[in-house]
């Protein structure tokens, strides 16, 4: 008689990640990644000005609104949003893509895991000035640290026990063990912030708004309602 293992139902993965005015890069994205996960989920920022609520809709993604306070809020609401559909979540961001050959190892190392005490995997990124991924960032004395810059992308649905923690630079909590697979994500925001009309100062005062936030309450705001 065959052993119960064979019977076991496939494990689950969907892909979920959050956004902002993503129109020049999500579809590129969501190209390398919708082949390997069962369903992908965007949480979208109200103050999208641009189309990319509808781009990710038309590609079969489930998207939802919400408003922005914090990075971790933020990350644990799409943690408990997707907590009961899946097994495990992929993040990828909109300015990140996967190569096929790193797509195709996501269902088995699920598959791998799902039975252990594995709730996290932590895999390469590299960063690129280029599309063509012919000129990658790793000159300089802090660039060339960067690499193999070790990414929490893949985590047990199990939320609240598995959660965020921070405002901002989240930090995953609640895990057991870890393991890191040197897949590489390839990351493209140097070559956006080239092209795209995007107030950069701006950005980096918010995030010094969100880390005093971050001292002043200890990060207790980073449980969504």
């Amino acid at each position: 008689m065959l052993s119960r293992k064979y019977f076991s139902p496939p494990v689950k993965l969907v892909h979920a990640a959050f956004v902002r005015d993503e129109s020049h890069c999500i579809e590129r994205m969501l190209k390398t990644i919708l082949p390997y996960v069962d369903e992908s989920y965007l949480l979208i920022d109200d103050r999208t000005e641009d189309n990319t609520k509808e781009i990710a809709e038309s590609m079969g993604c489930t998207t939802q609104l919400f408003k922005f306070e914090n990075f971790g809020k933020t990350k644990n609401t799409l943690l408990k949003w997707v907590n009961d559909k899946t097994d495990f979540i992929m993040g990828l961001a909109p300015d990140e893509t996967i190569s096929p050959e790193f797509g195709e190892q996501l269902k088995p190392l699920a598959q791998k895991i799902i039975n252990t005490d594995i709730d996290c995997v932590w895999f390469s990124r590299r960063h690129w000035w280029d599309l063509e991924m012919t000129n990658e960032a790793n000159d300089g004395p802090v660039r060339s640290k960067w690499y193999p810059d070790w990414q929490a992308r893949f985590l047990r649905a199990d939320f609240p026990r598995i959660h965020m923690v921070k405002y901002v630079h989240e930090v995953v909590q609640g895990t057991r063990q870890h393991r890191q697979v040197q897949l590489d994500i390839n990351h493209f925001n140097l070559y956006y912030k080239k092209l795209i009309n995007y107030d950069w100062d701006r950005l980096l005062a918010d995030y010094k708004v969100l880390e005093e936030l971050q001292r002043k309450e200890g990060g207790a705001n980073i449980w969504p309602t």
